[in-house]
């Protein structure tokens, strides 16, 4: 495996295996429970983060189509295909339907596998290769992707970690 590659493999799964942690043991009242009127609940954000993986590794890396669609999840969660979450309405994470978490993870396992497969396929002269993002409408090289994907990634655990924390104190 190129050296590249492990420290971004490692930053990936740390994020996933804290994620299952923290949501673990929510009811889903506190999957749904919104700090305030115009925040995001657990579950939405749970469920935008595997979009997130999905659509960047599958869509933009790889130039094939999303899990979402072409695996048949947007459907099996009753969504419509063009749900991202990106731009979303307070009404409209406020109307998000009460999935199974459950669910939402074997989605999650899929686009995370998708996402960890699509980086060992790459060499590193890949992560100066641009790649076209339509929901941007700009070309970003793959290695700003993976950094970014990182970030977002890491910021929504932290969002769950600190909603659970509102909902069940320190030691929830």
């Amino acid at each position: 495996m190129s050296a590249f590659k492990v420290p971004i493999k490692s930053g990936l799964n740390e994020y996933y295996g804290k994620l299952k942690q923290t949501v673990e043991g929510l009811t889903p009242e506190e999957l749904l429970w919104q700090p305030g009127p115009e925040s995001n609940h657990i579950l939405w954000t749970v469920w935008h983060m595997a979009r997130v993986s999905d659509r960047w590794a599958n869509s933009t890396v790889l130039g094939g189509d999303e899990l979402w669609e072409a695996d048949g999840w947007a459907e099996r969660l009753g969504m419509p295909v063009e749900k991202y979450g990106r731009g979303e309405t307070p009404e409209q994470v406020r109307d998000f339907p009460p999935v199974d978490i459950g669910l939402v993870f074997e989605y999650f396992d899929q686009s995370h596998a998708s996402l960890l497969a699509m980086i060992d396929g790459l060499d590193e002269s890949d992560l100066a290769r641009d790649v076209y993002a339509p929901y941007r409408d700009d070309s970003l090289n793959i290695g700003w992707i993976l950094g970014h994907i990182l970030a977002e990634e890491s910021q929504h655990l932290g969002q769950v970690a600190y909603i659970r924390g509102m909902i069940r104190g320190f030691d929830g």
